[in-house]
């Protein structure tokens, strides 16, 4: 049996710039009246979407530690957060393991560590520190240069399509779910789906391929 807890820190910053939400919304970038409020709302669309992907996906220094039961072995550890950029140490039992000469053998997408010698890890209680996620606009590396922004196409248009539903409904009754005017029209709002978090149905469905496995 395996076990594994995560720690770490990641920024607090949303997944779309502000400029491209602004220009989205046909906001000029000069405007910034509402800056704080488009903030706040790229910041709850950025957070509804991480929920409903289930992990972390933000560029942070990371710690795992991951319990392998007596009596069990594995092909490999699985880490938390992928993709992973980087692998600093691996601790067995409290007792750093020598760093292979080629460094620590991964696959970024997956997040799979595999052992340094031989073909399994072995029972124990390891601690694997690490660097691993998207990284976002305005994120910067240890030395305070701006980071390219690596967060997938996808998971962002999600972010902005939510956040604009967001922006849509700000002066809106929440109980109210249709109106009509008398020689005008109706019109009638989607209530998004519960299982979904809250997040609109079009941005749900751009992030179905970063679910785990067998979720929908």
């Amino acid at each position: 049996m395996t076990t594994l807890q995560t720690s770490g820190a990641a920024d607090p910053l949303p997944f779309v710039a502000l400029s491209d939400f602004k220009a989205a919304l046909s906001i000029a970038d000069n405007d910034t009246s509402q800056d704080g409020v488009l903030t706040n709302m790229l910041l709850a669309a950025s957070s509804a979407v991480q929920s409903y992907i289930g992990r972390q996906i933000t560029v942070a220094d990371w710690s795992d530690r991951i319990r392998i039961a007596h009596g069990d072995r594995q092909l490999s550890l699985i880490l938390a957060v992928h993709p992973v950029l980087s692998v600093a140490d691996v601790f067995l039992d409290g007792q750093a393991l020598p760093v292979p000469a080629g460094g620590w053998d991964f696959d970024p997408l997956c997040g799979i560590l595999y052992p340094s010698h031989g073909p399994w890890w072995w029972p124990g209680r390891y601690s694997v520190s690490y660097r691993a996620g998207w990284a976002v606009p305005g994120m910067v590396d240890d030395g305070g240069k701006t980071l390219a922004v690596t967060m997938p196409a996808d998971i962002r248009q999600a972010v902005l399509t939510a956040a604009r539903s967001f922006y849509s409904a700000k002066d809106r009754d929440p109980l109210l779910k249709s109106e009509s005017e008398q020689g005008v029209g109706s019109t009638s709002w989607a209530t998004p789906d519960t299982a979904s978090g809250g997040l609109p149905a079009d941005s749900a469905a751009l992030l179905s391929r970063y679910l785990p496995s067998g979720f929908s």
